[in-house]
């Protein structure tokens, strides 16, 4: 969602805080996202408000972003969206502020995103990475953006929520729209779409109950008391957006970067152990999701005056890129010494999943350098990147020798 007209500055910004930058639409950005933000940190203040999207605050560096998002007295979750939707509709635990959200985070970190049953799920990802890779292998070629580094992470996600996965190319193409430029009227209609998606999915499950992660949720309590519709319908429109899109494009982040080293790649198949590594220093470099707050008491922060109901993006992707927390950041290093990076967030509402987004890029890139010759982008790719809220790359054309 996009506001194409620039708002008003209020007073309390100072002239030399303000700079014209659009988080869906900067061409910097749709050249390639990551450069475009690195861009800010010789050409912005630390803190800066842009005027765009309704008029917010982006934060640009890793300790001013902690600070934000540990500080629930002053900063709050109640809306995440840039330009501001005035939706009806919440994504539970994520728009609650502590201490109401912990109940549910609890509840869902014991049904599903608990270590205990990531680590259950070993075999299971394996086999269903390798099952898609041995499905282009013979080909000598993909579009890795949909072909694998959507359809493996979505898959496994659909699996887990007992969705059809017949609907994979409509749930996809409604979270894709949902995280483009769009107006706010489409935004809402698209929320409604997946709320009724979602509905449909718990009726189903309370009819007929399985072993998936909603048939799980109508079963267990919170406080003490059942799940409602309501909290129900919450927590799968928080899920769905969540699952659908974010990890697609974190591995597809990745791969672009292995393509375009071949000696990582030797390294990898040499040394599997070292995977964990890549992918941490992927998540690192080419995080996707930035956190937004909304000002819920004022604050002077670095020389920001927070007022509030002012919206506040910390731009999560910087923030491994800060060199006064990586040495030398644009540098790819597995062997990176104290590597620091925030892009599954920090404090309360670090990101649910990321023990299962680690396991999924851990594994999958595992499987493929087993059953893949040395691959790389084909030459003159046109990329097609999509900036915003959450950053993709919706194109990833690869090449490799046929090994018949």
């Amino acid at each position: 969602m996009a506001q194409q007209t620039a708002s008003e500055v209020p007073p309390h910004v100072k002239p030399e805080q303000v700079l014209d930058f659009d988080i869906f639409l900067d061409p910097n950005l749709l050249a390639d996202p990551h450069k475009g933000y690195k861009a800010l940190h010789g050409k912005a203040p630390e803190i800066f408000y842009t005027p765009r999207n309704g008029g917010h605050w982006v934060i640009t560096r890793f300790d001013l972003m902690t600070t934000v998002l540990r500080d629930t007295v002053h900063f709050s979750n109640r809306e995440l969206t840039i330009p501001k939707s005035n939706s009806a509709h919440t994504m539970i635990p994520l728009n609650l502020d502590p201490p109401d959200h912990a109940p549910y985070r609890a509840m869902l970190m014991r049904n599903f995103f608990g270590l205990k049953s990531i680590q259950a799920m070993e075999g299971t990802l394996r086999a269903k990475a390798g099952a898609l890779i041995d499905r282009v292998a013979s080909q000598g070629h993909c579009d890795f953006a949909e072909e694998l580094g959507a359809t493996f992470p979505v898959s496994v996600f659909m699996e887990v929520m007992g969705m059809p996965f017949e609907r994979f190319e409509e749930f996809r193409a409604i979270a894709n729209e949902y995280f483009s430029p769009i107006p706010n009227e489409r935004y809402l209609e698209l929320q409604d779409q997946i709320f009724e998606i979602i509905t449909a999915l718990i009726e189903d499950r309370r009819a007929n109950p399985g072993n998936d992660l909603v048939s799980k949720l109508l079963r267990d309590t919170v406080r003490g008391k059942p799940l409602t519709m309501a909290e129900l319908q919450s927590i799968g429109f928080l899920l769905f957006l969540a699952g659908l899109d974010t990890v697609a494009n974190a591995l597809t982040f990745a791969f672009r970067h292995l393509a375009s080293d071949p000696a990582l790649q030797r390294r990898l198949l040499a040394e599997p152990q070292r995977t964990s590594d890549f992918v941490e220093e992927s998540l690192r470099c080419y995080g996707v999701v930035h956190q937004t707050r909304i000002v819920k008491k004022d604050i002077e922060i670095a020389g920001a005056h927070f007022h509030e109901g002012d919206m506040v993006q910390c731009a999560l992707p910087l923030a491994g890129l800060d060199e006064r927390k990586n040495p030398d950041p644009l540098k790819f290093d597995i062997d990176r010494k104290n590597r620091e990076h925030i892009t599954f967030s920090s404090g309360p509402h670090i990101c649910l999943g990321n023990l299962l987004a680690r396991a999924e890029m851990r594994i999958f890139t595992e499987e493929w350098l087993k059953r893949i010759p040395p691959f790389s982008i084909v030459p003159d790719a046109k990329l097609d990147w999509r900036a915003g809220s959450v950053m993709s790359l919706n194109t990833l054309p690869l090449q490799w020798p046929d090994n018949t």
